[in-house]
């Protein structure tokens, strides 16, 4: 038996029993038919895909605009800069608007067919205007007057016809009134209806006389409606019989 020339070390790592065995390269599968992570060894080596650059800011650029921020961030050769009093971009001043073209002048037979258009309606307003104010005014009295057209004179025992003349502006409505003698009470009062267009409407008081002997009395019409108006005459009465 030989002895070994050097001390024994029991420290020798065993042989593993695998490594003479020719297995395949473990392939490690991540989502992607590209990705492989490849063990071999102590060579391992895993490929993945390249990620995404993203933007890329260049160092030489001063400044950054990102979105509208309460504390914006600017990059400055190299430096962040964070939170308020960041100067921001001054906003590019709004161009004029454009001037619009110049419109060509109208031809004066199209101005003057405007004009007189314009003026034929005004003047149809206006008519249709009066007529409808003519046929909607209420009836007014405009006038009254009283005579007597056939005097008593001297005969005797005759009845006097004292007529009161109203003139109207001819719109349709009522007179109410009623007469007035000296020598007797107040009279009813009387109605008389007036037509559309009629402008004069004739009221008569028959008054008779009885007897010998002369007088002067007073007739007046006392117009009550639609405005309140008095006119009156003398009705004369003279009777001799011998």
């Amino acid at each position: 038996m030989t002895r070994p020339d050097g001390p024994f070390d029991d420290r020798t790592p065993p042989v593993d029993p695998w490594a003479t065995v020719d297995r395949p390269v473990p392939t490690v599968y991540l989502g992607d038919p590209d990705a492989t992570a490849s063990f071999s060894g102590s060579n391992r080596t895993t490929r993945l895909p390249a990620p995404d650059p993203g933007p890329q800011v260049s160092p030489s650029a001063s400044t950054v605009h990102l979105p509208a921020d309460d504390n914006p961030t600017v990059r400055a050769a190299g430096e962040l800069r964070f939170g308020p009093g960041v100067p921001v971009a001054p906003q590019p001043t709004p161009a004029w608007p454009a001037a619009a073209p110049a419109k060509r002048p109208r031809p004066v037979w199209r101005r003057l067919v405007s004009v007189l258009s314009s003026l034929l309606t005004l003047a149809l307003v206006v008519v249709a205007g009066f007529y409808l104010w003519q046929r909607l005014r209420p009836l007014e009295v405009e006038s009254v007057t009283v005579a007597v057209p056939r005097p008593a004179g001297t005969r005797c025992n005759v009845t006097v016809d004292v007529v009161a003349t109203v003139h109207t502006n001819g719109r349709s409505g009522v007179l109410r009134y009623q007469w007035f003698r000296t020598d007797a009470e107040p009279g009813t009062m009387l109605t008389e209806q007036i037509g559309t267009g009629q402008r004069t409407a004739a009221l008569t008081l028959h008054w008779t006389f009885d007897g010998t002997g002369r007088t002067t009395e007073t007739a007046t019409l006392n117009l009550i409606e639609p405005s309140p108006i008095q006119a009156g005459t003398k009705v004369a009465y003279n009777c001799r019989r011998g």
